[in-house]
């Protein structure tokens, strides 16, 4: 192995090296190679890399593997095999790491340093979500009382899984169906498949006298109802789903502290949720402002919730190239729900088809980066992710970006309280993402 890796060296003088690393079975004598294992939902560990990487590849969506995936591990070329691994020898030390397959949107990762490394590819297209109908009423809906010239409506709304960027937590209402009102609040909302739940928000609508002009008109929040416990399959649309009221003691004001964000970005909202074992988040159709920062919510024991969530945004503009600043606090008990220290946007950046570069980010876990095309059908090319504090890279040829067309590129800043980026499992480390800043740009040349 020695002599062939100082051939090599020599070799590459003149460009007459071709690199052979056999994929070893994970039978095989393991030298310096540890037990090769799936890390859940893609990460890095068990220890530094010291001659050898166990590279798993695997599909994001159902985790399973994905065989005669394109992978490189340093200057190591290679297949996966059809468990999805590859394994690399000759390697010492953090490495650039990358992965393609068919279908799939590339992964590239730098400063990766882990003996076992799974990457998890998305779907270079994103699916549609599947979907059904739910409908019912609000059981004792026609007994909330307004004052006269009011009248008692409601939001239907479903429970949305963990993952910030899933498509199936914003699944439209054809027709705004959710939306109900006398005698019974009878509704029908579009929900995502698995275990949800539903959640209603009633409101005190006041139309000010003129019931055909709704400009003038006010509502306010009253009383909530739910349903919980509701497994969805594709296209198996449900009736019956009938939504019990909240008690009116069960419900109490919480209050949104929203720090200091970013002086730049002076558009702030933020969106309260609660979150439970098995139903996922109850997001609060409302939206809260530093002038506004109240809401009347359901109490934790009411829907049998572990704690509140604060999804704190701030933007320089509503539009879709807003740089933003998000913050994710959860596990909240108290009245006050607080943003805490805000993440800044990242300077000085400069992304093209072929480079990337930024300034110095302070309280940065890890840099990402993605690279997308379309706008009808938005086609997912890449994504980086930059794990040693650098602030540039440089994008190899294994996974190089089309040199034709307009690009979307997105860089953001990722802040993990407590994650080791040489010891982590997605899925049991997600929980510790709490700040994101990020800025779009357009690459047209």
């Amino acid at each position: 192995m020695r002599g062939r890796i100082l051939s090599c060296l020599v070799a590459t003088a003149i460009g007459a090296c071709t690199k052979e690393t056999p994929n070893p079975s994970p039978d095989a004598p393991p030298g310096n190679r540890p037990p090769p294992r799936v890390i859940p939902g893609g990460g890095i560990g068990d220890g530094a890399i010291n001659g050898v990487v166990n590279l798993y590849v695997i599909d994001d969506k159902t985790r399973l593997p994905v065989p005669n995936a394109t992978v490189r591990v340093g200057t190591v070329d290679g297949v996966t095999d059809t468990t999805g691994l590859f394994v690399a020898q000759g390697v010492v030390g953090p490495q650039t790491v990358s992965a393609k397959a068919t279908g799939f949107r590339a992964e590239l990762w730098f400063g990766a340093d882990g003996a076992n490394l799974t990457m998890n590819l998305q779907p270079s297209v994103q699916a549609a979500p599947t979907h059904a109908d739910l409908s019912g009423q609000i059981t004792g809906f026609s007994g909330i009382t307004v004052p006269a010239g009011h009248v008692a409506v409601a939001k239907v709304l479903y429970s949305q899984s963990d993952d910030l960027g899933d498509p199936a937590n914003s699944i439209a209402t054809a027709g705004d169906t959710n939306n109900c009102g006398p005698p019974s609040c009878a509704f029908k909302v579009t929900v995502r498949t698995g275990r949800i739940g539903l959640i209603a928000a009633i409101f005190d609508l006041d139309r000010k006298g003129t019931p055909n002009d709704t400009s003038d008109d006010t509502m306010t929040l009253i009383r909530w109802a739910w349903r919980p416990g509701i497994t969805v399959s594709d296209r198996a649309n449900l009736t019956g789903q009938d939504l019990a009221l909240i008690d009116a003691s069960n419900a109490s004001q919480l209050t949104v502290d929203f720090g200091a964000p970013p002086s730049a970005l002076t558009t702030v909202a933020g969106l309260v949720g609660l979150d439970t074992a098995d139903d996922g988040v109850y997001q609060l159709p409302l939206f809260r402002t530093p002038s506004d920062a109240a809401i009347l919510a359901p109490k934790l024991t009411s829907i049998n919730a572990t704690g509140y969530r604060l999804t704190a945004i701030a933007s320089n503009s509503n539009g879709p190239d807003a740089i933003q600043s998000i913050v994710l606090r959860r596990a909240l008990t108290g009245s006050t729900l607080a943003a805490g220290a805000w993440l800044p946007p990242p300077a000085s950046v400069a992304l093209s088809r072929t480079t990337a570069s930024w300034g110095a980010a302070s309280a940065t876990s890890v840099i990402g980066i993605e690279y997308t095309q379309g706008s009808a059908t938005v086609t997912h090319l890449l994504n980086v992710t930059v794990f040693d504090g650098s602030t540039s890279v440089t994008i190899p040829a294994l996974v190089a970006l089309p040199t034709t067309g307009v690009l979307d590129a997105k860089l953001s800043a990722i802040a993990a309280t407590g994650l080791d980026v040489h010891n982590f499992a997605l899925d049991a480390d997600r929980t510790k993402l709490d700040r994101v800043a990020a800025q779009p740009i357009t690459i047209t040349n």
